[in-house]
């Protein structure tokens, strides 16, 4: 698989973690068909770098840009790959970031810090865009915010997301006859892995 491979050349460790070491399978089911094209992709969380070139290698005519708060994460930009400092939790910075076709959020794994990056940057994902949550473990560890059925929880709030998918079903004649009004998000599908969440957003 050309992705692991891409890991190990990198050390990007995508496969340290048990919780993790499936993510580059499901990626290569998501980005195989799209790897060629000219897209734009966004890597919350560079750290050491080796993530980011990863992706750069994988899909060879696209630009990537990378978000973190340490400054020497500067280092590893290129002619296409360039790394933006800032906080993932920050909106106002967030908004700065432009448009993507791909977003992974490898970033922090609070619960602030996710679901802020997707509610801020959803707006930014180009219509049949793919949105990527990684380590969704902490959303069970209190020190990440997170808790079992907690309902500040990435995953709990994800699971509102489905029903934000199926809205329409509400307004119909057979659902209850007080219609819940609920925002929609304009995703095609909701995909969940071990650890793992993949977002895509419809076309239109």
């Amino acid at each position: 698989m050309l992705l692991k491979k891409l890991c190990k050349k990198h050390h990007a460790r995508k496969l340290d973690s048990s919780f993790a070491m499936h993510f580059l399978d499901v990626y290569e089911t998501y980005f195989a068909d799209i790897r060629e094209r000219n897209l734009e992709v966004l890597e919350i969380g560079v750290q050491k770098g080796g993530s980011i070139k990863m992706w750069a290698d994988y899909f060879p005519n696209s630009n990537i840009t990378g978000v973190d708060v340490t400054k020497k994460c500067k280092k590893h930009e290129t002619d296409r790959i360039k790394v933006r400092l800032g906080d993932q939790a920050d909106a106002k910075f967030l908004s700065t970031l432009g448009k993507f076709d791909v977003i992974i959020d490898d970033g922090g794994h609070t619960m602030i810090q996710q679901k802020t990056s997707l509610i801020e940057l959803w707006d930014h994902l180009n219509p049949g865009g793919l949105y990527v949550l990684e380590d969704l473990e902490t959303s069970y560890w209190p020190a990440f915010g997170g808790g079992y059925k907690k309902e500040e929880t990435t995953v709990e709030f994800l699971k509102c997301r489905i029903d934000n998918m199926n809205h329409e079903a509400t307004k119909h004649s057979r659902a209850e006859k007080e219609k819940i009004e609920i925002e929609n998000y304009n995703m095609e599908s909701i995909s969940f892995y071990k650890s793992l969440c993949v977002i895509k957003k419809e076309k239109i």
